[in-house]
């Protein structure tokens, strides 16, 4: 890679906009957290255990990243009229409101973010930039948003569908990444050495689903039936979590479809599920096609129709064939929790108001504005891997 990005947390800022103003008066606590170094779910469950308050208090417009300086709202119903401070996060109090934030108040985020080591021409950076500007990037979830998938590549979600329910807690309870739950690397680590002897690993289960299900199995004979009731005790938000990273895997997978179907991929950019499709130019009935297009989220309830100017359906089954799947509606669980809800996503992003700026001889500074669910990363991905020599 002739660049790179979040070398230092400083070096990827991020800052939230929403829809939601702080009064006098409210069921629910406007609060501003500023965080670096930590997930956001790190920093909700400290402030959590700070207040003496359950998780489920807390509202949240979206997930930013770990290495990061990130700024964005929180809301905790009934929470205290007071400010908190620890190493990696600050917490201010910002007033009263009378609904949960939620990614529905959230409009999008500002980003100010330095590239480093750019072992790229100048003139070729100025130039992705312009064809960013004009054309935008094929709106895909990009690699962090899959953090929760094992180097194997398998879906828990997927496996669970198909029937393989032990081999569906495996991978949630032994392989979950990390950067997704940090505060049970000690459960995994003993499961992955004591399989089906869980008895060995409860002590480590500080989570009441964990500790239950690891409970469950331990006084159950091993078999289909049991692995199956098992997965009624995962915690539900999880499940749906997990489901929704699987849809954002098909959904990625569509966009790579349509892309080829209108013969606009110029490159890829490889990540660990496979690879990205990318185009630098879109003809002016193509950028219209994908500008205005927006691909809905796998579900069984979803209806296709082909049109004249995108075979939809007809590019959805071949994704659905590749994964085993005969039809959308074959995307069910009888699973509590594990539900495939459908909306629209964009195929396509247009970043605003975006700048870059030579900062030293190989050190650039970007800024732009993207709407609420795009990537970041993505673009900078975009415009410095574009050079043939990346």
């Amino acid at each position: 890679m002739a660049f790179k990005y979040k070398v230092n947390p400083e070096d990827f800022i991020v800052s939230e906009v929403i829809t939601l103003y702080p009064s006098q008066k409210g069921e629910y606590s406007l609060y501003l957290l500023k965080k670096k170094n930590l997930t956001t779910w790190d920093a909700l469950g400290k402030i959590a255990k700070t207040f003496k308050l359950p998780l489920k208090y807390f509202g949240y417009g979206g997930l930013k990243d770990k290495k990061a300086v990130a700024t964005q709202y929180i809301t905790i119903k009934g929470g205290p009229k007071h400010d908190l401070k620890n190493p990696n996060f600050e917490l201010t109090y910002l007033g009263k409101v009378n609904e949960a934030l939620s990614k529905e108040h959230l409009l999008g985020n500002n980003f100010e973010i330095i590239v480093r080591e750019v072992d790229i021409p100048e003139e070729k950076i100025f130039q992705e930039v312009e064809s960013v500007k004009n054309f935008g990037i094929p709106n895909y979830f990009d690699e962090q948003r899959f953090s929760s998938v094992s180097s194997s590549g398998k879906f828990a979600a997927k496996e669970i569908i198909l029937g393989n329910y032990e081999e569906a807690l495996y991978l949630i309870l032994a392989e979950s990444s990390p950067d997704e739950i940090t505060y049970s690397k000690k459960l995994r680590d003993c499961l992955k050495e004591n399989w089906r002897k869980w008895e060995n690993c409860i002590k480590f289960a500080r989570l009441k689903w964990e500790r239950e299900l690891l409970e469950f199995l331990s006084e159950h004979k091993p078999s289909k039936r049991t692995f199956k009731r098992a997965l009624n005790l995962v915690d539900q938000e999880y499940l749906f979590y997990l489901g929704n990273v699987y849809q954002s895997y098909l959904w990625n997978e569509v966009l790579k479809e349509i892309l080829k179907y209108l013969n606009v991929v110029e490159f890829s950019i490889p990540f660990f599920l496979g690879e990205f499709y990318f185009y630098r130019s879109l003809s002016e009935e193509n950028f219209k096609i994908l500008k205005n297009f927006k691909i809905p989220f796998p579900s069984p309830k979803l209806n296709l129709e082909d049109t004249e100017e995108l075979p939809h359906k007809t590019l959805y089954f071949e994704v659905l064939k590749r994964e085993g799947f005969k039809d959308l509606k074959e995307l069910r669980s009888f699973i509590k929790g594990l539900i495939f809800k459908t909306y629209p996503r964009p195929a396509i992003t247009l970043p605003q108001n975006l700048t870059c700026e030579k900062v030293s001889e190989k050190t650039y500074r970007l800024r732009f504005f993207l709407e609420k669910g795009s990537y970041a990363t993505l673009v900078i991905k975009r415009i410095f891997y574009a050079d043939k020599n990346s």
